[in-house]
């Protein structure tokens, strides 16, 4: 398929400076730019989310390889629009709890993260990451065989760094530090007022009969900095009904609870995505293009991004977002 406007092709190499090993192979995804839009074209490819002033990362195994053939995708699938909140004026923050299906005292964990989602709303980015020996699926019998784990190993390689213990529920409040789910709320309310160092847009674009979805994610400073920031972009769903394992219920074993913000899909390698140094009044603009496992619930799916302070020995959470794939 041909188009009337001006194309260019920029294949970029991609070279992401990771901490640690990453299970991710370094050439997972293709990047793309697309050059001058004529006027004719910009309202409708605006309102599909195709802009000239974006880096489009795209999963390999979509196959495309051109601008041509990405443009051509876009405007032959349907697509669900869903906008995340503004945070231009408040720190949005992450809270990744590390869980697992047969630690019985989890459900505290879960119980926390409901009541706290309640207090702070959409500020709040809950992310469960089954990872360790709790999570380990059986190998046989009726119970306890759903792999939550996140494929490619992200999640083990996250409770390495991050050494969140044995003593399940575990959680990290915007990385700060790992603490039991007594700890998180006084996590949050110590950042909860802080002014943002950047705005963090983002728009999820969903097409059911591709099993696609693309992030299109602006990273706006607002203030200037020196230091080194990652872009992390995941894909969570919500409300995944099977067994867990539950010390305060009889019978212990519960066949039908309710897994809440599971991480599924690390995008942008474990590490992210490093970010240049930035000035105010700058605009970073990329878009992910990504399969979704077509088992998963769209109407429970959401796209997570963050940016986070790189230096090994911080990794804090400086912003966050996150849209679901299908509009609320």
């Amino acid at each position: 398929m041909r188009f009337a406007f001006t194309i260019f092709i920029a294949l970029l190499s991609f070279s992401a400076c990771e901490v640690i090993d990453d299970p991710i192979p370094a050439n997972a995804e293709d990047n793309l730019q697309i050059g001058a839009i004529s006027a004719d074209s910009a309202r409708l490819f605006d309102s599909l989310g195709i802009f000239a002033d974006t880096d489009y990362k795209i999963d390999q195994a979509l196959n495309l390889d051109d601008t041509d053939s990405l443009i051509s995708f876009i405007l032959n699938n349907t697509w669900a629009i869903s906008t995340a909140p503004d945070n231009s004026n408040r720190r949005f923050i992450t809270l990744e709890e590390f869980t697992g299906h047969e630690c019985i005292f989890c459900p505290l964990g879960t119980k926390e993260i409901i009541r706290l989602d309640t207090i702070f709303k959409e500020q709040l980015v809950p992310i469960a990451i089954h990872a360790g020996g709790f999570a380990r699926p059986r190998q046989s019998g009726d119970k306890f065989t759903t792999d939550f784990r996140v494929e490619g190993g992200h999640g083990e390689l996250y409770q390495q760094e991050f050494n969140p213990g044995n003593a399940y529920p575990r959680g990290m409040v915007s990385r700060l530090r790992s603490t039991g789910n007594a700890g998180w709320e006084a996590d949050i309310n110590s950042i909860a007022a802080d002014s943002p160092i950047a705005e963090l847009k983002l728009t999820s674009y969903y097409s059911n009969n591709a099993n696609v979805v693309r992030a299109q994610i602006q990273v706006i400073p607002l203030v200037p900095s020196s230091e080194s920031f990652s872009l992390q972009v995941f894909l969570k769903e919500d409300n995944i009904v099977d067994w867990q394992k539950d010390a305060f219920s009889n019978p212990v074993d519960i066949e039908f609870y309710n897994h809440r913000h599971t991480l599924r899909k690390v995008v942008n390698g474990t590490w992210g995505l490093n970010l240049p140094n930035w000035q105010v009044g700058d605009t970073l603009s990329y878009q992910y293009v990504t399969t979704v496992d077509p088992n998963w619930k769209p109407q429970d799916l959401e796209v997570v991004c963050f940016i986070f302070d790189n230096d090994q020995s911080s990794y804090e959470v400086m912003q966050a977002n996150a849209a679901y794939f299908t509009p609320r």
